[in-house]
Formats: C-alpha cells, sequence, structure tokens
C-alpha cells in the first residue's frame, strides 16, 4: 500500500512544529548543580566562626574579672571571725567556744546532774585528748539537784603564765528557775596539745551573779 508523497510532508511539518520537553529541570541534572545550599555556605560558616571568637573573648573577659576580684579579696587584711554556737534541748545544752588557734572546745551540761564538761581535740591527732569538768549545782545554789539550764560562751583575754594556763572562752551558766548565773574558764594548756600530751582539769569558777536581784530600797532612798 502506498501513500501519496504530500501525506509525508504534511506530517513531519506537524511533527517539526511540536515543543520539546526537557528532560530535566532547570537548575537540577549534570550541568546545573542544585543551589539550594549554596547561600548557607557562602554566609554560614563566616557568621559561625564570628560567634565562636565573640563567645570565646567573653568567656576570657569574665574569667580575668574573676580572677582580679579574688585576688583583691586575698590581698585585704580582712580580721578573723570566731563563731560560737549554743543548743539546747530538755536533758542537755551544748556549746562551743575558742580553746587555742587551733581547735574548739565542745561543752555539755547534763540538766540532770548538774555536770559540765569540756572536750577538746587535737587536729593533729584527731582525737578528743582534752578533758575539764565541773560541776554547776554549787555554784549555782541547785542543792545538787537538776535543773532547766542556759548555757552560753564568750571570750576574754585573760592573763597568761606557764603555771596559770587559760584559755580564751568564757563560758555562762544560768539556771532558768532561779536566774543564778555563774561564769567559768578552761585551764588549757597549749604546750601540752602541742606536744600531744592528755589533759584532764576541773573548769575554774570565775563570778556568780543574778538576774533577779534583790533591791535594797534604803539603799536607793
Amino acid at each position: 500500500m502506498s501513500f501519496p508523497s504530500d501525506f509525508e510532508t504534511e506530517n513531519t511539518v506537524e511533527n517539526a512544529s511540536l515543543p520539546v520537553v526537557e528532560s530535566t529541570l532547570r537548575g537540577q541534572g549534570p550541568d546545573h548543580p542544585n543551589v539550594c545550599c549554596q547561600g548557607w555556605t557562602r554566609f554560614g560558616f563566616p557568621l559561625a566562626g564570628l560567634l565562636m571568637v565573640v563567645a570565646i573573648g567573653t568567656a576570657a573577659y569574665f574569667a580575668g574579672r574573676s580572677h582580679t576580684a579574688e585576688t583583691k579579696l586575698s590581698s585585704m587584711d580582712l580580721p578573723l571571725l570566731h563563731a560560737n554556737a549554743a543548743v539546747t534541748s530538755e536533758k542537755f545544752s551544748c556549746a562551743t567556744g575558742t580553746i587555742s588557734e587551733e581547735a574548739d572546745g565542745l561543752f555539755v551540761l547534763d540538766h540532770n546532774s548538774g555536770l559540765l564538761q569540756c572536750s577538746v581535740i587535737y587536729p593533729r591527732l584527731g582525737r578528743f585528748m582534752g578533758l575539764f569538768t565541773v560541776n554547776v549545782g554549787e555554784a549555782l545554789g541547785t542543792g545538787g539537784k537538776g535543773g532547766s539550764f542556759l548555757l552560753l560562751t564568750g571570750r576574754a583575754d585573760f592573763p597568761r603564765a606557764s603555771n596559770n594556763p587559760v584559755a580564751t572562752t568564757v563560758v555562762y551558766v544560768m539556771d532558768t528557775s532561779t536566774g543564778n548565773y555563774a561564769s567559768y574558764y578552761v585551764p588549757f594548756n597549749r604546750q601540752a596539745m602541742t606536744a600531744g600530751r592528755t589533759q584532764q582539769g576541773l573548769i575554774t569558777l570565775i563570778s556568780t551573779g543574778s538576774a533577779n536581784p534583790v533591791i535594797d530600797r534604803d539603799t536607793l532612798r
């Protein structure tokens, strides 16, 4: 079967006039690399580097200021503070007081017996090596019976001698039922602590008083 020659010519012209669709999209394919991340590559890495430099500089600045503040505090001649504490319960009263430059004393008062004890720890040995005691009943007039007490500590610069060692702490004991109070000091020997020798002795009475004094009206006239 044969076709007229003009049919082939018309078919060729129609095919030539049709648009050709490209198989690859613009911006993709081997001839057009992906450009979606070109902006981040161009600006992101320099920005990240700049932020890192700023962070390191800020940390170094504040570290320098902290070191300067610590240096100023260490160069200041600040006074040495001595902090004492005291607590009281139904059966016992406890307090701490400075015994020497190296250690405090632990004062414990038994309300039932009136026995006051001071235990001193030797820091170099890590043990309690000093023990001083006294019964506060006689000074407070409790007659050896129990009572309700308050226990506090303070400081005093007593004159010292080799034959009369004295700690810098004053112990105050009050009988809350009568208002009578007494003060004591501890005959602590610093040389014995340096030598590591055990110490035992009596807590020495200094003075007594009363929070409810009897007023003599005749002397006020």
